[in-house]
Formats: C-alpha cells, structure tokens, sequence
C-alpha cells in the first residue's frame, strides 16, 4: 500500500476538524468535533472508539460533519477523545471492490506522540530519548507519513442504504488480518459492531461475535441475521446514543475475543482530563526547561463528593507501560470501574516516562488541595515502565505512601524509570508491596528470568522486615524451594482467573518480624507481558487494607 504523504486538514465552524486522506484513490474524511478532553496532551489513541461510517452515497466534507453532529456520532467521539471516520466509495458501492474496509484499518496507527486532529503526524522528530529508541527500533524514515489515530480495538461501523448493502455483502465475517498495538501486542481487525440500516438485500452472516444493529428492515432481513449466534438488536429509527448505550459501546475486541468494556456516562464514572505544570526537578534526565505540562486523567464514581473534606477518599496512582498510555492502561485493567466500585479516585499520568517522582508528587499535593483526598491512603500502580515508575515512589517517597502494587517490570534497585540513578532508595520506610509478573514474558519481570528482578526481592524484603531471609541461591536456580521466586511464601493460594482458562494465580505471602502480612509477590503461569483485570483487582484488595497515619501503617 502507497505511503500517506500528505493530508489536508480544515477547522470546522463548531471549533472541530476535518481532515481528507487519500487511501487507494478514496477521499476518507477523518472528523475530530471539537476538544473537549484535553486531546492535544492526552491520548485516547488505544481507547476511543473507532467510528466509521459508510452513508447511501459518498458524502462531502460538509455533508459528513452535519451528519455526525445530527446523528449524536460527535457526541460519542468527543467524550471518548475520538473522531468520525468517513467512508466513500470510488464511484458508487454497488461497484466498489471488497477490500476498503481492510484498507483504511491498514491505515490506522498509535503512538504516544505526533498526534492532531484524529490524524497520526508521523513526523520522524523524537521529543525526548525515550521517544528516538522507539523510533530506531522501528526503522527511520526521514519523510513523513500520516495515518489515521486510532486502533480497531473497538471498531463501531455505521451504514446505510446502498453502504449496508455493500458491508453486509462483504464483511458479515471474520476479517483476517492484525494491526499493531505498540507494546500492547496485536489487535484483530474484524468489526466489533454494525449498525446496518435500510437493507435491499439479504445477508448471509457467517461472523458469530459481532454485535448488529438492524435499523428499519424488513422481517426477512432480520431472520437473516439473526440466523447466527449473534447479539442482534432491531429497531425501527437510528438513534446512535440510545443504540451505542444500549447494544454497542459496552464490547471490544481484545486478543481475538469480544470483552465487555465500560461506556463510562452509562456506568456513572466520570473520566476528568486535567494537567498541570510542574517545576523541573534535578534529576529529570528527560526535560530540561525550567517548567513543563503533565497531562493525566481522573476517573471516580459520579456520586463521589469530591470536596466533603469530612468524609475524604482514597487517590490512587496508575502509570502505563512504555509503549501504550494513561487510558490504556487504566481501561484495560479495569481501574475505573474497581475505582467506582470501591469509592477512590484514579490518577492516570500521562507520558509519565517525562515526569519524576518529585514531580508526580507535586501533582498529588496539588489534587490534595483541590479535592477531598485521604492523604494517608495514597497508593499507586503501574504495568511494565508503569511498574518501575511504581518502584520509584517506592524508592524515593515511602512515607508518603499507604501502599503499592507495582506491576511486571523493574529495574535494578537505585535505578529508576528514566533509567538514571535515583536520587534516593529507601531502606528501611517499609511499605506494603503487591507485585505480580507473568511467567511466560518475554521481558524480565520475575527472579527467575533475570538478576534484577531477584535482588528487588531481596532489597523488598530486608525494607519490608520480612521474618525469614531471602536465602534463595542467585546462582543456583535449580536449588530454590520455589521454582519463580526462590523462596515459598509463609502462606499461598494458588488462584484461576476466570477469563484465562488453565491459567494459575500464584499468590505468596510473606509476614513480616510484627507478625503482619505486608508484602505480596506473585506470579501467573500463561501470563506473557500484559495487563489483566483479575490480577488488578487482586491487587486492589490488597492495597485497601492499608492506610498510613503519622508515619506509621495501619491495618484495616
């Protein structure tokens, strides 16, 4: 496929844009309504809704965003940080050639940075050297190339007329094919939803997972699909808030499976962008000017009061991996609803590999003035670069914290997520730990894959005052009573997570000299370099346990 070179993109009258790509000679109009969510320093790029439209006929750039504004799509892009994408055929559907579908998914990408306006500007400058590895482990290419911003995670299509016809005769299957989710593995580009309205032909559905909305056809129609084991629902008008709320937006496509999602306004949670400038501090190896924007995301209960000072809730911090972003991580591990659930308020950092410790507590002391926030339950957690940075405020704020559930990676102790020498390691403030890591990674996140992993045992266990030593023999593997993590712990549960069939939760824990179990370490059998919600609510009803008051952990 021809490389995008240049794209045009128009603000619209209501504040939004409109950009035309060409894909195979089609003009593809990509419709970002107006930002509301802070999308310029926020990336919704692995979690919004991707939005796609194929109308009676082709539409023209006007035409497409008076009939996204009408229809409520705007509505639905904007609270998730997404856009409407529009589909036109060369000529007319009843001769477009099966293949547009996978051609436009083939043209959509994610990355943590380059994006405007719904549109990926790839444009080959790393911001920081975090930034140019990933580009160098991609492959340079000094001319830029534009894609669409977004993932076929939750790929939401909406035809009509003679476009229904041409999707119902094309693409009621499975859709072969993957697309790139960075460090969140691959994701599979069939449908995740159709709503299909005004059909002149029959279809033959051979899919079974896709959800389909069947808007005024006729009972012959709807026989048809609903012939399958799909989720099908029939209605008389389009009505794409009730319809999405209703039979669409609640499902995604993860790992080849269809996974219930969250449609955070249906669910109650509120999902707050906000960001703040920080004062630099010394040891950012990443940013140098004096002062610098931190982008992060609120998520709590929309019942939450959130200035009752009297009754004040818990925050917890959550930090995403290397390669994926602050929504993601949160979405895929179902941290707002666990938050909605359980009364707190989830901070998500964005691009925190940019932010310090020091600096991420200049935004919680800045949340704790704003907001009823119980400073003695603090927590945090982290996947992957998210879980060292979770180390980190191990390291260098213990006091502050009630405790932390760092996830699938760390560094060597004293090193930090900037992978440069942490200004402090804490060595005896103990704080409770719950650490997990996958035994099938291909990363190092457990003491048998690797060195670090064994001495940040080792180093968490003289802090936490654990009761017996960690005596497991570094050089001798084959010798440790426990074949992950050397040592078995004063009490274990051996756990099933219920979406991963055969695969085991291995839970030790180990009381420390008072007698108290502060410090957790687990590991998953099948579990390669991924987020999993089991495990983050696992983790969860651990940390809650535990609160921090003068100084000193408390249980209960």
């Amino acid at each position: 496929m021809d490389a995008i070179r240049t794209v045009l993109t128009e603000k619209t009258a209501d504040g939004g844009y409109i950009t035309t790509i060409k894909i195979e000679g089609h003009d593809i109009f990509v419709y970002q309504p107006l930002d509301v969510m802070n999308g310029d320093i926020i990336n919704y790029g692995y979690s919004a809704p991707l939005l796609m439209v194929a109308g009676n006929g082709a539409y023209g750039k006007d035409e497409a965003v008076r009939y996204a504004d009408e229809s409520g799509l705007s509505k639905i892009a904007s609270e998730n940080g997404g856009s409407v994408i529009f589909l036109n055929p060369l000529t007319n559907w009843d001769e477009e050639k099966e293949g547009l579908y996978e051609a436009v998914i083939a043209k959509t990408r994610i990355k943590q940075w380059g994006f405007s306006h719904g549109i990926l500007y790839d444009d080959k400058v790393p911001r920081n050297p975090f930034e140019a590895r990933a580009m160098e482990r991609e492959g340079f290419d000094p001319v830029p190339e534009y894609y669409i911003f977004g993932s076929p995670v939750a790929a939401y299509i909406y035809t009509k007329g003679k476009g229904a016809d041409y999707f119902a005769r094309n693409y009621l299957r499975e859709i072969s094919g993957k697309s790139s989710m960075g460090d969140l593995g691959m994701a599979d580009i069939t449908m995740t939803a159709i709503t299909l309205e005004g059909l002149s032909i029959v279809p033959e559905v051979s899919c079974e997972d896709v959800s389909i909305v069947s808007v005024g056809n006729s009972e012959e129609v709807n026989k048809a699909l609903r012939s399958g084991r799909n989720r099908v629902a029939v209605c008389e008008k389009l009505d794409v808030i009730d319809q999405y709320d209703r039979y669409i937006g609640d499902y995604k496509r993860w790992a080849g499976k269809i996974r219930r999602s969250v449609n955070f306004r249906k669910e109650g949670i509120v999902m707050k962008p906000e960001r703040m400038t920080v004062r630099t501090s010394q040891d950012n190896v990443v940013i140098k000017e004096k002062t610098h924007e931190v982008g992060y995301v609120l998520f709590y209960d929309e019942k939450l009061d959130l200035n009752d000072r009297e009754h004040p809730f818990p925050l917890l911090l959550c930090f995403h991996g290397g390669g994926d972003t602050a929504v993601a991580t949160a979405v895929i591990g179902e941290w707002p609803q666990i938050a909605k659930e359980n009364g707190f308020m989830l901070c998500a950092v964005e691009m925190h590999l940019n932010v310090t410790a020091s600096e991420t507590m200049q935004i919680v002391n800045d949340l704790e003035k704003r907001y009823a926030i119980d400073a003695g339950r603090l927590y945090a957690t982290g996947f992957s670069m998210g879980g060292i940075r979770s180390w980190d405020m191990y390291q260098e704020y213990p006091e502050y914290f009630a405790a932390l559930a760092p996830m699938c990676a760390t560094v060597d102790v004293g090193e930090n997520a900037q992978f440069a020498k942490a200004p402090r390691v804490n060595q005896d403030v103990m704080v409770p730990v719950f650490y997990v890591g996958g035994e099938e990674s291909p990363l190092a996140e457990l003491p048998f894959q690797e060195g670090k992993c064994y001495e940040r045992v080792k180093h968490t266990f003289k802090v936490n005052g654990v009761a017996r030593s960690y005596d497991a023999d570094k050089e001798n593997k084959n010798s440790w009573e426990d074949p992950v993590y050397g040592v078995k712990g004063d009490e274990e549960e051996l756990l099933h997570d219920p979406d991963f069939e055969g695969s085991v939760t291995h839970v030790r824990s180990f009381r420390s000299k008072d007698g108290n179990i502060y410090t957790k370490f687990v590991s998953v059998s099948k579990q390669k370099h991924e987020i999993r919600p089991y495990t983050c609510r696992l983790a969860y009803d651990f940390l809650k346990h535990f609160s921090r008051r003068n100084g000193k952990i408390e249980i209960g």
